[in-house]
């Protein structure tokens, strides 16, 4: 895995910062300028923001509120982006992670994003590929003798770094502030011991002042005893009591129960025939009253059609006076027109009196011009003419009209009786007609209404029914009573059986209970348990007596708080031993690890360490080896020395070398992250140094992060902050 890419949007004192990476990439800056902020920046981006602690550092930009970037990675022909963003102070960081292989583009999420990394994580980033002054130093002289030492080098070239000998080294501490040996007398062990041995002898010593209190002791056991025997005693007569009492507060119902149970309580009837009973009852009472109020309908309607036989009523209800009025409706509009038309008809005087003027001018224009006299005659007699045809037409209709209204008056003669004698006109007698007409209609509707037929086949369908009734029970009538008693029964039968049930877990029903027997055995043990209760005092307070004296002969603690604290001790010793063998255990299994790994994987760790150590050094040291559990080294004239043995430069070359050696010896394609963790080279070694760093870069990625402007090399990968 390879890093091509970092966009930096705000990180620390990093504000919109875009840095490409080769395989060789070198940030060469003053102290401040942002070295380890870019190395902290990659190790977020790839492995999620760490708030900041008193051991990681705040990298919160100060004049922004977005805080993150983007890291673009390349892994076997896979190109990879990687965004985190965090708004400060509102909401969660945001990750977003894109995979593009060729022409696909895989989204995938942390969860996703973590597995593909592992086996790395942001512990083994820190520790094992960020190499750096701080985490290849191994302790001083001052801190540890030589052996020491040695195990150190030994575990931190096995595992890349020293986490397991500094685990190893707190379990030792923290076994050893528990036990040493027998003769430290201040550590806890020993002293949760000597508080055992203490609270033991004073158990002993309590133990023989309390065997003079022996006989004392066994009698009040005794008297335990036996107000243990008195109260179980007073228990049961308290029981037995309890229940005599409980059966007697049941006498009642008991006595109830006797005498439903030498009734004969047999039912008459059963739950089938008494529903048929109720049900025939029922419809006997229901069709007993709807023929009472068809009796009651009939009487009323036949009142109702005496008040209604008068003569006019009578007549109206003929069916000859219905035909007659039928007819005598079609002569209305006839009649009426007649009418109207006779008083429409008038004889004109127009024609004759023109006649007579013409006759009269004829007299005048005889003796004033004899020519006019024709014309004025001729005129006399047409007016004559056309007065005579006028009088004959109106004569005409009005013999008509009143030959008509002859027809009307003869049909409605029928009706004379009913007519008032004032009644002349056509429309008066039209008038009289229609309410007669009316009065036929309501008469129809009320005869209609009070007709006595239907009702009285109703009355005589209800009465079979009932009369089918009476031939099924002929009793019906006293079936109120009898259902009555079928009733009372059958709540004795119910009451019976649930008296049953409830004093059956009371009494034995088998035999017969006793009252007063049953209240005199109450009152004897009542009698009975006072006596009891008198001798369970007399031993309680010969008890309380021994009691008081034993207490009294007790000065200090009891020999009871003495067993219980030391069983607490006992639990102290426990727990301190627990802790000491975990511990101890603990670190056999570490140092059985550490074995097995320096058998396994540190012949070739070192090996590619002595070929980085030689190359570092000009072959000044050829060979790191290991030899009784001690790191060796091995110069060009074959003389052999210990770690502790070399310079302090020397030492941080060969724990350089070390630590590469380890990481390729683990075959992980990450990079290498160095930040000036050469400061105490020469300048030869340093210039070695870099062309090391050049070579290994053709396997892997290499950043480099320094301060040292000699070391810059001529790349193109070279940034300077």
């Amino acid at each position: 895995m390879k890093i091509k890419q970092l966009k930096i949007e705000g990180f620390g004192k990093l504000i919109n910062q875009t840095y490409d990476f080769k395989e060789l990439t070198i940030f060469i800056g003053n102290n401040e300028t942002g070295k380890s902020t870019i190395l902290a920046f990659i190790k977020y981006m790839l492995f999620g923001f760490e708030n900041a602690t008193t051991s990681n550092q705040n990298y919160n930009p100060l004049d922004l509120k977005r805080y993150g970037g983007q890291i673009h990675l390349s892994h076997e022909g896979k190109e990879i982006q990687i965004e985190r963003v965090k708004i400060l102070r509102s909401g969660k960081p945001s990750f977003s992670c894109e995979m593009t292989d060729g022409e696909t583009v895989q989204v995938i999420d942390e969860t996703t994003w973590r597995d593909f990394i592992r086996p790395l994580n942001a512990k083994v980033f820190s520790e094992i590929y960020s190499v750096t002054q701080d985490n290849l130093q191994i302790s001083t002289v001052k801190d540890y003798n030589a052996e020491r030492l040695d195990e150190e080098w030994r575990m931190s070239a096995t595992t890349g770094t020293v986490a397991l000998f500094d685990q190893v080294q707190l379990l030792s501490r923290t076994r050893d502030d528990i036990f040493t040996t027998t003769r430290a007398s201040k550590k806890p062990l020993n002293q949760a011991l000597a508080d055992i041995a203490a609270v033991k002898e004073a158990i002993d010593k309590k133990t023989s002042e309390e065997a003079a209190l022996l006989p004392l002791m066994a009698r009040n056991d005794v008297l335990s005893q036996e107000i243990a025997m008195c109260r179980v005693a007073q228990e049961k007569l308290d029981d037995e009591i309890n229940q005599s009492k409980h059966r007697l507060s049941y006498l009642s119902e008991y006595q109830e129960f006797r005498q439903l149970q030498s009734q004969d309580l047999t039912n008459i009837l059963s739950s089938e025939e008494a529903d048929n009973l109720r049900q025939k009852h029922g419809l006997h009472e229901k069709y007993s009253q709807e023929l009472a109020a068809l009796n009651q309908k009939i009487s009323e309607n036949t009142i109702a059609l005496e008040k209604l036989d008068t003569p006019k009523n009578q007549f109206l209800k003929n069916a000859k006076t219905t035909d007659r009025l039928d007819q005598v409706k079609l002569a209305y509009p006839l009649a009426i027109s007649a009418e109207q038309q006779i008083e429409q008809l008038t004889f004109s005087k127009h024609y004759l009196i023109i006649a007579i003027i013409s006759l009269i001018l004829m007299g005048v224009s005889f003796l004033i011009k004899p020519l006019l006299v024709v014309l004025f005659l001729i005129v006399s007699i047409v007016m004559f003419g056309l007065q005579v045809r006028t009088s004959r037409i109106v004569q005409a209709k009005l013999a008509k009209n009143q030959a008509v209204l002859s027809d009307f008056d003869i049909e409605v003669a029928y009706f004379s009786d009913w007519l008032p004698e004032n009644c002349l006109l056509v429309a008066d007698k039209i008038a009289v007609l229609t309410n007669l007409d009316k009065e036929v209609q309501e008469l129809k509707l009320l005869l209609s209404r009070y007709d006595q037929r239907e009702t009285i086949e109703k009355m005589t369908a209800l009465q079979a029914l009932d009369n089918a009734i009476f031939e099924e029970l002929p009793d019906i009538d006293t079936a109120p009573k009898l259902l009555a008693q079928w009733a009372q029964q059958s709540r004795d039968l119910l009451r019976l059986t649930r008296l049953k049930e409830q004093l059956s877990a009371i009494f034995d029903l088998a035999t017969v209970f006793n009252g007063n027997k049953e209240q005199m055995l109450v009152d004897q043990k009542i009698t009975e348990k006072a006596k009891t209760t008198v001798e369970l005092n007399s031993l309680i307070d010969e008890h309380s007596r021994n009691l008081a004296v034993i207490n009294q002969q007790k000065t200090d603690t009891t020999l009871a708080d003495l067993s219980a604290k030391l069983a607490r001790k006992k639990e102290v010793l426990r727990d301190y031993l627990l802790d000491f063998t975990t511990k101890s255990a603990e670190i056999r299994l570490i140092e059985a690890v550490m074995m097995s790994l320096s058998s396994e994987t540190l012949p070739d760790i070192l090996k590619r360490a002595s070929s980085l150590f030689s190359h570092l050094t000009d072959q000044v040291w050829r060979e790191i080896y290991l030899e009784k559990e001690i790191l060796w080294v091995e110069n060009s004239r074959q003389q052999s020395l210990r770690l502790i043995d070399l310079s302090t430069g020397t030492r941080d070359q060969l724990q350089l070398a070390l630590r590469l050696a380890f990481i390729q010896s683990k075959h992980q394609d990450f990079p290498i992250f160095l930040d000036d963790n050469f400061l105490r080279f020469d300048s030869k070694r340093r210039l070695n140094f870099s062309n090391m760093l050049a070579s290994i870069a053709k396997d892997r990625q290499v950043i480099l992060l320094t301060s040292d402007q000699g070391l810059a090399l001529e790349t193109e990968g070279t940034i300077s902050l």
